[in-house]
């Protein structure tokens, strides 16, 4: 009996040693980090590993397709644990042991602050239906992609891109996002008069001038009521609230919607359906530097064809949960899938479709971390260094850069109103003046 135990305690320890082994030798067989995926070596390098995982696995379709036929290039980065400022942490082990999803309704309570549903195997093992509202709900109300508030800078802000012939227009514009609720630098964690308002969120063109003030200013709910919406109405010199379809209409300026802000910005509710299909690795930039003062064409390739592509990016691989957005009546898209990172919960990719099933448009977002206060053991926000959409059926695209951001700046509720709007008209930016690079 002993002699037995003691057998299967050594195949036991030779069945590791052949698993280590065997992983060792994945990793001495993977690519270099720097290695440079492109076009032309797409086919060589695709079925070859990195971190022990295949290239073409860790791909969507979609950005396969930007690589074979746009000429985007992936530079492969090593992984790295991704952390966050203490007070966010701490928000989300205080509160999110009373949040509770109602399958019912489809709709969270008890949620103050933090993420709502930090436990990935709780969320792997609901039903698929709930797990997708779940990832949602995390990237909708954590609030790592702005912290509680955060400015936006920069001489340009959206191209209109013609993958053949070049930049088309440029908008100078700026953003303030504030958070209402939520809240975790100090403070109390909600502020304002409704207890269900989540955040306002402005973007507003001020340049040139015959686009000035253009732009939405938006309350956003966490209870599923749709944002009220407000545009400055320039031939009036008024602002005007918009419909409350306004959620799936474009943005001004760009080909993308509204509910294409951030690769995803809607109540998880509005759609009905949010089908999780798993959980997967994808190469994606979000350890990317802080971007201070440059030039256009250190982030954008907008001087070679197809104009629109990203450039000195490092890709790492992420764990993604995959999520199929089902849309409803009336919506442009026929559905969206999303990819969440499942350590930050922010959507990275989204990829939009017809009715019928044809690939339509690409809402990217890379991220990177914003630099770490003193005290704040971590970044307080992972934040947006290059968002932009390619519309494949209508062969056009936008990039937006912001220059920079100014994140947990001293903000007050009252000063992010709808008047901003007609300010913005009349030349006013928000927040600083901007001093940075050349654009085209």
């Amino acid at each position: 009996m002993e002699s037995e135990r003691k057998n299967r305690a050594l195949a036991a320890v030779a069945a590791l040693a052949l698993i280590g082994l065997g992983q060792a030798l994945a990793r001495a067989g993977d690519l270099a980090e720097g290695t440079e995926i492109n076009a032309s070596n797409w086919e060589q390098l695709k079925a070859q590993t990195y971190e022990g995982k295949a290239i073409e696995s860790m791909v969507p379709v979609a950005i396969q397709k930007a690589v074979r036929e746009y000429g985007l290039k992936i530079t492969l980065r090593h992984s790295e644990p991704a952390t966050l400022a203490n007070h966010i942490t701490e928000a989300t082990a205080k509160y999110s042991s009373q949040v509770k999803y109602d399958p019912a309704t489809r709709k969270v309570s008890g949620w103050v602050a933090g993420t709502p549903f930090p436990d990935g195997k709780a969320i792997e093992a609901a039903p698929p239906e709930q797990g997708g509202d779940m990832v949602l709900y995390n990237a909708a109300l954590a609030g790592v992609n702005v912290g509680d508030n955060t400015n936006c800078y920069g001489p340009y802000a959206t191209l209109q891109i013609d993958p053949t012939k070049g930049v088309e227009r440029v908008q100078g514009a700026s953003a303030s996002y504030f958070r209402v609720k939520g809240r975790t630098t100090g403070g109390p964690t909600q502020v304002g008069d409704d207890p269900n308002q989540l955040k306002i969120q402005v973007i507003v063109f001020d340049s040139p001038y015959d686009i000035a003030g253009l732009g939405v200013y938006r309350k956003i709910y966490d209870d599923g009521r749709v944002d009220d919406i407000y545009a400055y109405v320039k031939s009036v010199r008024r602002i005007r609230r918009l419909s409350g379809g306004s959620w799936m209409d474009t943005l001004a300026g760009t080909d993308i919607l509204n509910d294409d802000t951030y690769s995803l910005e809607a109540h998880p509710t509005w759609y009905p359906r949010n089908e999780l299909k798993g959980k997967r690795w994808m190469l994606w930039p979000v350890h990317s530097p802080a971007i201070g003062k440059h030039d256009l064409d250190q982030v954008l390739d907008y001087k070679n064809a197809p104009y629109w592509n990203p450039i000195n990016k490092a890709w790492e691989p992420r764990e993604v949960y995959e999520v199929e957005v089902t849309t409803p009546e009336g919506h442009p898209y026929g559905k969206k899938t999303v990819y969440v990172d499942a350590e930050i919960p922010r959507v990275l990719l989204a990829v939009a479709y017809t009715r019928s099933g044809e690939m339509w448009r690409v809402i990217y977002s890379m991220i990177g971390p914003e630099p770490t206060k003193p005290g704040e053991g971590g970044p307080a926000a992972y934040q947006l260094y290059n968002f932009g959409a390619w519309d494949f059926l209508k062969n056009h695209g936008n990039y937006m850069d912001c220059g920079r951001w100014d994140t947990n700046v001293p903000l007050r509720y009252e000063d992010v109103t709808p008047r901003l709007l007609s300010e913005a008209a009349n030349g006013k930016r928000l927040g600083l003046t901007p001093q940075f690079g050349k654009g085209p």
